[in-house]
């Protein structure tokens, strides 16, 4: 066997190992998606990251602003 088989069954096993890894990982990815648990359409309009915040009412506020002082 001389360098130039042994460089060319390197380069065949690395993309067949690299296959092989893209066909495992496709399936576990298929698989975690089906374990998610399913989520309601309703909440889909909802603020995912955001928390709205309601107005105070104008004899709670703040006395002044911040311009005015």
């Amino acid at each position: 066997m001389n360098v130039v088989d042994l460089l060319i069954m390197i380069v065949v096993v690395t993309i067949i190992v690299t296959i092989v890894l893209a066909v495992i990982t496709y399936i576990a990815y298929k698989l975690r998606l089906a374990r998610q648990p399913f989520e309601d359409p309703e909440l889909e309009g909802d603020l995912r990251y955001f928390v709205r915040q309601l107005p105070t009412k104008v004899g709670q506020g703040p006395k002044a602003h911040a311009t005015e002082a």
